[in-house]
């Protein structure tokens, strides 16, 4: 007499439902997935130039002024951003807090008050200024002479570089491709 064996449509053939079924150790595999794509050296190197070589280039275009290099302040002051420093925006709180706490002790909470306010107006208007325009300065000098900075700064994002002529194309990182603008430019 033969006996059949009774399967779950879900179970694999032939086996019991507990046969099949996962230990309470198991895990499925992990997936790891970046979250930003550095730029692709490949893609320089399929036209026979290299990335310095596009880098100079975006470097001449910059001083005959094709192109203008628009930078994203609250982008680039965060504490990640290869070309931002603490120290700048802090030394203008601490500056404006101890002249405030100063003003407050010696003649008073009317002056100090006074002063809190001038200190924030001044701090929003000339310390924002002055940060603006040393990370501006930062990232021509320092990010556009050497490849391996403008990679970091270009992945990092905060950057965005805008023909002046011919319709105005932008190339905005991370997302688009600052060796095919420069090759664009270059052409046209």
């Amino acid at each position: 007499m033969k006996t059949e064996k009774s399967t779950d449509a879900s179970s694999p053939a032939g086996q019991s439902p507990a046969a099949w079924q996962p230990s309470a150790t198991f895990r499925p595999p992990m997936v790891v997935t970046p979250t930003f794509g550095a730029p692709k050296p490949a893609a320089a190197a399929q036209k026979g130039e290299t990335a310095a070589a596009l880098l100079a280039r975006l470097r001449r275009l910059h001083a005959d002024g094709r192109v203008v290099i628009d930078v994203d302040l609250k982008r680039l002051t965060h504490m990640d951003s290869p070309v931002a420093f603490e120290a700048e925006i802090n030394r203008w709180i601490y500056g404006l807090v101890l002249l405030t706490t100063a003003l407050w002790y010696v003649l008073g909470y009317k002056f100090g008050l006074g002063t809190a306010a001038i200190s924030l107006a001044l701090y929003l208007s000339l310390g924002k200024m002055n940060v603006r325009r040393r990370i501006e300065r930062r990232v021509r000098s320092k990010a556009m002479d050497d490849e391996a900075h403008w990679r970091e700064l270009w992945s990092f994002g905060g950057v965005t570089l805008r023909e002046v002529v011919d319709g105005g194309r932008c190339c905005a990182a991370p997302a688009d491709s600052w060796m095919e603008f420069v090759r664009q430019l270059s052409a046209g």
